[in-house]
């Protein structure tokens, strides 16, 4: 059932009608439309003192020099707190409030202020706020100053500067080189020291762009080890206002790397001229000509040539590499597309120092004449590789038993002429360790040939080593000489 309505009182009702219009007539009344006077209060001077009584403070006189005073014995209530004043705290002064110190660093010290005054009297005044002669003032801040002095010679101090250029340069020598290269901005000292050779005497540079120039401020530094595999050289060498001089100036280089390097042979040739004491040299898959081949035989002191590979080499280029560099113990010629006559100027004229030699890939170039003329120009050979020399026969295994006494390594790799059971006799070799013949037999006779010549090695090694200046995992060394920067 729902609920009945109850008939609202008619007083009530009107009450509030009254009550709204009240309310909306003073929301209308404004100042501008003649609102009613503003009300004053005032009290006489005893009711002034009763309503300073029940507030709980007194009646200031305009004499009155304190702050604040209060009665001999005063106590006033309120809803939540009550303090009791005593006798002895009838009057008193509040303390000045200090300012907040101020910390200043050794060089704000000379700032002035925007009040005009000095930072430092600031600072004393506020650490001895009670002192206040001239003369305990001038001692204060002369001991600041000397302080001061004294930490900014501490702080700035350069320490570094007393140390010898012979310890400067053996700190230097745990540096990165891209860090030495920033260090030669910091003043003129380092910038001299920096260039010192001692710092470049070996650098790794493979697998970078060398811009026009580059390469010639880089020998500039006597670079004895470098090292530009797979790296792409722009020319011209030497750029500037001294490259005619710098053209003429020897390089320090004794081992030198340009494996497959992208370069022209202009640019080979104007950096060739000017390297005479080369020790070890690869130029693997690069293309030269006879006229850089001469630059390369004025290396009295070449013990490795790397040729790899190589394009543009001829009879005519060979002639100074076999001529002058009568010291080599490793040449690799391998797969170079010599032909015939090179072939035999090769055989005939090859330095009897030689260790390790490669000629593989000669095809029907070499035969068993070149070869017993090869035994014999170079009796001292240790290391061997006439693969894929498919004119060879059993005789040239024979020739090489009977005339190399010091072979160690010997690789006919997909010589198909030679049969397998001459083979064995290389057994007659005592220093025989390993004979490469890939592609030539089958499993079971692979085995039979293994038992046959107990001792060793059969097809253990695929790729020949000779002469090439990085061999298996060794990537940050060529011939063993490390060239990249310790890791400290």
């Amino acid at each position: 059932m729902g609920k009945a309505k109850i008939p609202k009182n008619s007083s009530d009702c009107a009450t509030k009608e009254n009550i709204s219009y009240k309310s909306r007539k003073r929301k209308a009344t404004s100042p501008l439309q003649g609102s009613q006077p503003n009300m004053t209060w005032s009290f006489n001077q005893q009711q002034t003192q009763n309503l300073l009584g029940e507030m709980g403070v007194e009646n200031l006189s305009q004499s009155s020099s304190e702050s604040c005073s209060l009665p001999n014995i005063y106590s006033f209530k309120t809803p939540a707190f009550i303090w009791n004043l005593q006798e002895d705290s009838s009057s008193f002064h509040l303390p000045p409030v200090p300012a907040a110190p101020r910390i200043l660093l050794p060089s704000q010290v000379d700032n002035i202020t925007q009040n005009g005054e000095d930072s430092l009297s600031l600072v004393t005044t506020y650490s001895t706020p009670h002192i206040k002669s001239k003369s305990s003032d001038g001692f204060l801040k002369n001991q600041m100053l000397g302080r001061r002095a004294s930490q900014e010679f501490q702080d700035y101090y350069d320490y570094f500067s007393m140390l010898s250029d012979e310890i400067v340069l053996t700190i230097f020598q745990w540096v990165p080189k891209f860090v030495l290269a920033k260090c030669a901005r910091v003043c003129r000292r380092w910038s001299r020291l920096v260039i010192d050779e001692s710092l470049w005497q070996r650098l790794d540079l493979s697998n970078r762009t060398l811009l026009p120039g580059v390469l010639g401020h880089v020998l500039g530094r006597g670079v004895s080890i470098l090292r530009l595999a797979k790296a792409e050289i722009l020319g011209p060498v030497f750029t500037g206002v001294t490259s005619v001089i710098n053209c003429t100036r020897l390089s320090r280089i004794q081992y030198l790397d340009l494996s497959m390097a992208s370069t022209t042979t202009s640019v080979l040739e104007e950096f060739f001229c000017i390297c005479k004491d080369l020790r070890k040299l690869s130029l693997e898959n690069c293309t030269v000509n006879d006229k850089i081949c001469g630059y390369i035989g004025e290396n009295k002191n070449l013990e490795v040539l790397n040729l790899a590979m190589c394009q543009g080499i001829t009879a005519a280029g060979l002639v100074p590499i076999t001529t002058n560099c009568r010291k080599l113990e490793s040449l690799n010629m391998g797969w170079t597309n010599l032909h015939k006559h090179s072939i035999v100027y090769l055989c005939l004229c090859l330095p009897q120092s030689l260790q390790n030699f490669n000629l593989s890939g000669c095809r029907e170039n070499i035969t068993d004449d070149e070869v017993k003329q090869l035994v014999k120009t170079c009796p001292n050979l240790r290391e061997l590789d006439l693969s894929d020399s498919t004119a060879i026969t059993c005789e040239s295994i024979h020739l090489i038993a009977s005339h190399l006494n010091h072979l160690e390594h010997l690789a006919v790799s997909r010589c198909y002429y030679i049969m397998p059971t001459t083979m064995p006799v290389l057994g007659q070799i005592n220093s025989l360790v390993a004979v490469e013949m890939f592609g030539m037999l089958k499993d079971t006779a692979l085995r039979q040939l293994r038992e046959t010549m107990r001792g060793v090695d059969i097809n253990k090694f695929p790729f020949s080593c000779v002469a090439r200046p990085t061999t298996g995992i060794r990537r940050t060394s060529i011939w063993g000489l490390r060239v990249r920067d310790n890791l400290a």
